[in-house]
């Protein structure tokens, strides 16, 4: 039966259905729209959230980079001992010049030396060359003292020592190694976000078939249980006939076995749909004892059109295809890295000591200067690093061309598919009709003894597989359209076309 969405009916038999259930002491059910399936799932789903936290972890690696701009000032703390201490002999030096100060402290003769007394050296300003002579070798014999008993052989460094300096460097010149390095990073975090838009388009395809497969297998359930009841009522009737001679028994045996077998499919139904529950609960990650009932139909929608729009739309949002597009950047950032690698690497430095014991006092409080380290020859390393990169790009370049040409002919797969089933909806409509009426043609006639059991049961299996063809196409168009709609880009809108007042909802 073919009926347009209508708001609200269907939530208030459930809960009705819910409110029943509750009354005769089972669990207690759980109506959830679709919409509040997709909220669910996007909340707790443990794939989406480790999704997230790689996101966040791309997202500080990022920042990490960007750090490779700033200085880095590190605090260095050494204790150290050595076998022997530096020290620095000039003794020799001393007895070379201990002798000069001695001759001329003896012999030699001097004048002019600038009277010392305030009260006589505006009178005399400079001494008599006498009394000159006499002060000047008195100074020069006991600067000779002095040197002779100097300790002519002094330490430079104790053979213990420790020392606490802070140093940084700054880079000037990397050779493009820290843009290359930021660039790579900010590529790897959109890898992960489209990485993560993928995953919550595999999971909405995921709970897209189970969700509207729990929706199916609680309609078939309806569909076994009215059959159920059907063979039930059949085999009254036959009973009757029987007991008035008016069939064979083997026809009432017939009735029987079609009972029977209704009764066992009615109950391999209802254990599907646990089946189907428990697996719907994994998506949502719902740990809940409620058992969930779909408050969303089976639809189809007839306005998916445009094929062409579609694919170019895939091709911009495609989230594979998008990664796909940051590898291929990867690769140019890597082969320019590699080409890079020839020149040479440029910063500044600095030092700066805090504390000390012991170390050597000869030695500078603070050094600054700019140096730089250039790699003349690794043994055809970079060469061949650099051949490599290019045929990374040339690997990526010919991935992206294939998935370009899957995706084309995935996605007309796909719009084929759905107009398919939109097809086959139309014509089970008519053939259901049909089948209704034998149906009820069968059971008149069986009634009245001009039909056999075995019409009667045919009759009412064709209808009740008819109906289930029917929800099952649009069971699979929803799923085809949950695929169609992730391999275009935008998995989110099927909510959209869900709802579209142009919908043609399936009930029995």
């Amino acid at each position: 039966m073919k009926t347009r969405q209508k708001q609200g009916i269907l939530p208030l038999l459930l809960a009705l259905l819910t409110v029943s259930m509750a009354v005769v002491g089972q669990e207690p059910s759980l109506l959830l729209t679709f919409d509040q399936a997709m909220q669910q799932m996007l909340k707790q789903n443990p794939a989406l959230l480790r999704q997230k936290e790689e996101i966040r972890q791309k997202e500080f690696e990022l920042k990490s980079k960007k750090g490779y701009r700033l200085p880095t000032v590190t605090l260095n703390a050494q204790a150290m001992a050595m076998s022997d201490p530096l020290h620095l002999d000039l003794t020799p030096v001393g007895e070379a010049i201990a002798p000069l100060y001695e001759t001329l402290g003896t012999y030699g003769v001097f004048s002019g030396v600038p009277n010392p007394d305030p009260a006589t050296n505006g009178v005399m300003p400079p001494l008599p060359d006498a009394i000159s002579t006499q002060a000047v070798r008195g100074q020069l014999l006991e600067a000779g003292e002095h040197i002779k008993n100097a300790d002519w052989d002094q330490t430079i460094q104790k053979e213990e020592f420790a020392l606490v300096s802070a140093t940084f460097s700054l880079p000037i010149f990397a050779g493009g190694k820290i843009n290359g390095a930021n660039k790579a990073a900010n590529a790897q975090l959109h890898i992960s976000q489209e990485e993560l838009r993928h995953t919550q388009g595999l999971l909405l395809t995921e709970l897209v078939t189970r969700y509207y497969g729990l929706a199916l297998g609680l309609q078939v359930v309806d569909l076994r249980r009215e059959m159920l009841a059907s063979m039930e009522n059949h085999f009254s009737d036959a009973q009757k006939l029987f007991d008035n001679g008016m069939i064979a028994r083997v026809e009432l045996l017939h009735a029987e076995v079609a009972r029977n077998e209704a009764d066992r499919e009615f109950k391999k139904a209802k254990r599907y749909v646990e089946i189907l529950r428990t697996a719907l609960n994994a998506t949502l990650a719902n740990d809940s004892v409620q058992e969930i009932i779909p408050a969303s139909n089976l639809f189809i929608n007839p306005e998916i059109n445009g094929l062409a729009s579609w694919i170019d739309k895939a091709k911009e949002l495609n989230p594979q295809l998008n990664q796909i597009q940051q590898k291929k950047e990867l690769a140019d950032i890597k082969h320019t890295i590699e080409k890079n690698e020839y020149l040479p690497s440029i910063a500044a430095l600095g030092n700066y000591n805090l504390l000390d014991k012991d170390f050597s006092p000869y030695m500078p409080d603070w050094t600054v200067g700019v140096g730089m380290r250039w790699t003349l020859f690794n043994g055809m390393t970079r060469k061949n690093n650099l051949r490599a990169s290019e045929t990374l790009h040339n690997q990526v370049a010919y991935a992206e061309q294939k998935a370009n040409d899957d995706l084309k002919a995935y996605l007309v797969k796909l719009f084929h598919e759905l107009q398919m089933q939109i097809e086959q909806k139309n014509e089970l409509e008519t053939t259901l009709e049909l089948a209704t009426e034998y149906q009820s043609s069968a059971t008149k006639a069986f009634k009245e003894g001009f039909a056999t059991s075995t019409t009667v049961v045919e009759a009412n299996t064709k209808v009740m597989a008819v109906k289930t063809q029917r929800l099952n196409v649009m069971f699979q168009y929803d799923v085809a359209l949950a695929y169609f709609l992730q391999t275009a880009g935008v998995p989110d809108q099927f909510v959209l076309y869900a709802k579209n007042e142009n919908v043609i909802t399936g009930s029995l």
